[in-house]
């Protein structure tokens, strides 16, 4: 129940007593004050008999107005800065889109009317210009609007979709297969973004939406365990691959090779030097994982010099060379 009551000692506490009185257990609850004006908001816990017009009508008999009612779940009761601080985990590092988090967060959902349109907007700008726009028929406080435009903030431009850039221009530079260091930061990324939306879905088994953040870059030419390996063609990096030590007997492979080197021999170098890499490490067998059917995958396998088998593991394919 969110109401507006005037900001002055004893109106909280009208409203605490009315509510206990008909027996609704308040379960948390959030002052928002603006000046003489403070936004009340309950969670609370009603018996059934009682209807939520008729909770309405008992905040707006202790004082309140514009009184809304509306359904929650348990996240309702979560703390409120560490809700934000796990959304901001979802953006950066599980890559969720802001506006899904944002409607979570604010609790957007419209009512189940078909001529619903919103009837209050919050429109907050990302760095590079672009707007994100949520609503819903509660309006927004001015700390939900502050919360959310800091949130925004911080996360910076994450969650939109940039268009891939150029690709790496071939010039008459040799590819060179190496191990990546902390200095391939910025390579990796722009590698990323050069890649299509299929070849990464391809390496990582969920859709890539959004630019590549320092942090995860950071991951993937500094592992905790084992190594990444990547491809160099003049100054450009143009194929990326991780491999790990699954197991003293076991150890993964997970290429990345940019759409327009796939065609060349990239693959059966960087999988040489992985097969080379694993088999000093006293591995007795390198498994070479991609999303769905990868025909050139398999044919930078046998290019390589390898025979590997071949199967399917939910929905991927492992492609198991023995050492």
């Amino acid at each position: 129940m969110r109401t507006a009551v005037d900001d002055r000692p004893g109106t909280l506490a009208a409203l605490t007593v009315a509510y206990g009185r008909e027996g609704v257990n308040i379960l948390a609850f959030q002052v928002m004050s603006s000046g003489t004006t403070a936004i009340d908001e309950f969670v609370i816990d009603a018996p059934e008999s009682i209807a939520p017009v008729a909770l309405a009508t008992t905040a707006e008999q202790a004082g309140g107005r514009e009184v809304t009612v509306t359904r929650v779940d348990d996240a309702a009761l979560a703390d409120l800065p560490t809700r934000y601080l796990h959304a901001v985990h979802e953006i950066l590092e599980e890559e969720r889109d802001l506006e899904d988090v944002l409607s979570d967060l604010l609790a957007t959902a419209p009512p189940d009317v078909a001529d619903y349109a919103g009837h209050d907007v919050l429109e907050l700008r990302r760095r590079d210009g672009t707007v994100v726009r949520v609503s819903r028929a509660v309006p927004f406080t001015l700390a939900e609007r502050n919360r959310a435009t800091a949130l925004v903030s911080l996360v910076s431009n994450a969650g939109i979709d940039v268009p891939a850039i150029a690709p790496s221009a071939r010039t008459g530079a040799i590819p060179v297969v190496r191990e990546a260091t902390l200095a391939d930061i910025d390579l990796i990324a722009a590698l990323h973004e050069r890649c299509g939306i299929e070849t990464l879905y391809r390496r990582y088994r969920v859709p890539l939406r959004m630019p590549m953040t320092t942090r995860m870059a950071r991951r993937l030419v500094a592992p905790e365990v084992g190594a990444s390996l990547v491809v160099q063609a003049g100054t450009d990096l143009v194929a990326q691959g991780s491999l790990v030590p699954e197991n003293p007997d076991v150890w993964t492979f997970e290429p990345l090779i940019e759409d327009d080197w796939r065609n060349h021999r990239l693959g059966a170098q960087l999988i040489r030097e992985a097969v080379t890499r694993a088999r000093a490490g006293g591995a007795r067998r390198l498994t070479i994982i991609s999303a769905g059917s990868d025909d050139m995958l398999l044919r930078h396998v046998g290019g390589a010099g390898f025979v590997a088998r071949v199967e399917r593991v939910d929905d991927t394919i492992h492609i198991t060379i023995p050492l």
